[in-house]
């Protein structure tokens, strides 16, 4: 019993068995691949990409036939086919338009890509907690279970009280419903995990946290975010898309051509074969369509440099919490190690140095030190996978 407690700490300490790690990457690729959100963001993005290269085509021609009569007799036909053309700087600027519709949807999918593989991981991450927690709740119950008997023997040789059985007693039932709870949340939470697999089964054993590294500093993170985030490319691409979007609308204020053929026959006359072209300037049309994507590109830039702001913010208050985690992380670790505070325990009380009473707040201590011990190595990962979720690009 004791050996495990020392097991447990040195596993939290240390942090480096990694099949937890590849265990862990598995689940991420299969999430990947099965995941119906993604499944259906990847429908969405080609969907989008066929989308952004519509509407950059000519205009459908025209075909007019002019039937023409006099009063006792047939004057002959007119037929006019057309094409309308923009002014040849738009089609450039629709193109471009398309490009970036097109990068900013990948984006999008990126985004929503990432969240899916990081909520996945720090699943992971809580299925590792709940283990190493059941591992804890295990050793306490053991124990209890050893003194309730031991206890019961000494009443019956009348060296203890029935007072101190209630106690233990209660101590074993508490220690068997926590063991019960977290069975249940461990089963939850593999549920969750099998539902972020598309309903489909998750093969996923480990019972031990990742292996870490050094914690990146926070200057380099800022730069790979502010250079690879999608959530922030996504926003720039917006903006990107306003500003052509602005000059798309000034091309479209620029003058539009028709060209075509025209034939005109009548009865007892050769038939007249001729071009037509034309030229339409857009006066009325496009009025105030360049003031209102100027307008749309200001926002755009506003969000671009709102979401650059939160982005940096976030990624501070991360990067902090991650640092004060870790600093409690190794002073537990190094507190903790060498401490065999239930093996002291259980031999004081043994020996009658320790009332029941006493024993149990002591006990109580010991306990809580170790579950805090396992919440700060959780909320370590789960930190540290938030901070470091581009790894998954």
């Amino acid at each position: 019993m004791n050996k495990t407690y020392i097991i447990i700490a040195l596993l939290l300490s240390l942090a480096t068995v990694t099949n937890a790690q590849d265990g862990i990457d598995e689940v991420l690729r299969r999430v990947e691949q099965n995941n119906k959100t993604l499944d259906a963001a990847r429908k969405l993005l080609q969907a989008e990409r066929v989308e952004a290269r519509t509407g950059n085509f000519l205009a459908n021609p025209t075909a007019d036939v002019e039937k023409l009569w006099t009063k006792n007799a047939n004057a002959g036909y007119e037929l006019t086919v057309k094409q309308s053309i923009d002014f040849p700087s738009a089609y450039a600027r629709r193109n471009d338009l398309a490009r970036l519709r097109e990068n900013t949807a990948a984006r999008r999918y990126a985004a929503a890509r990432l969240q899916v593989l990081l909520e996945a991981k720090q699943n992971c991450i809580e299925i590792v907690y709940l283990r190493t927690l059941q591992a804890l709740l295990d050793a306490r119950l053991q124990n209890a279970e050893r003194l309730a008997e031991a206890y019961r023997k000494k009443i019956e040789q009348g060296s203890a009280n029935r007072l101190e059985l209630n106690k233990i007693l209660l101590e074993t039932l508490d220690a068997r419903e926590q063991v019960r709870d977290n069975q249940s949340a461990i089963a939850l939470a593999l549920e969750r995990l099998q539902a972020l697999n598309g309903g489909l089964p998750v093969d996923f054993s480990p019972s031990t946290f990742p292996a870490v590294g050094a914690i990146p500093p926070l200057d380099r993170l800022q730069e790979q975010y502010l250079a690879a985030d999608p959530l922030l490319g996504e926003a720039a691409g917006q903006e990107e898309i306003a500003l052509q979007e602005v000059r798309l609308s000034r091309a479209l204020s620029l003058p539009k051509f028709d060209v075509g053929y025209k034939r005109a026959a009548s009865p007892g006359t050769s038939a007249s074969n001729g071009v037509v072209i034309g030229l339409s300037i857009p006066l009325f049309e496009n009025k105030n369509k360049v003031a209102a994507s100027r307008a749309r590109a200001s926002l755009a830039a506003a969000v671009t440099g709102e979401t650059r702001l939160a982005l940096t913010s976030s990624l501070r208050q991360l990067h902090d919490r991650l640092l004060s985690l870790d600093a409690a992380r190794n002073d537990y670790a190094t507190v903790l190690a060498d401490l065999r505070g239930m093996e002291l325990l259980n031999k004081a009380l043994d020996a009658g140095q320790l009332s029941v009473i006493d024993y149990f707040i002591e006990l109580t201590t010991f306990h809580a030190s170790r579950l805090r011990q396992l919440e700060i190595e959780k909320e370590y990962h789960l930190t540290l996978a938030q901070l470091l979720r581009l790894d998954f690009m």
